[in-house]
């Protein structure tokens, strides 16, 4: 389960239940497409806020299998 944490009133946040794995290969294809992984996450944020995006109703998103 991923779970976003306020740590901090600057708007620092910890998103648990993500793994490295998935964390390095967001961030390799956020630089690959010239953006951050910050930038990612705030737009997935904005879209969901603006009801332009919603996230399946399973509720937790299993991560993609791992190459071998």
């Amino acid at each position: 389960m991923i779970v976003l944490a306020r740590m901090a009133t600057s708007g620092i946040y910890l998103l648990r239940g993500a793994s490295r794995d998935l964390q390095r290969t967001a961030r390799q294809r956020a630089v690959r497409e010239g953006t951050t992984l910050r930038s990612v996450l705030l737009r997935g944020l904005r879209e969901y806020a603006a009801g332009t995006w919603t996230p399946q109703p399973d509720g937790d998103v299993a991560e993609p299998a791992r190459r071998v």
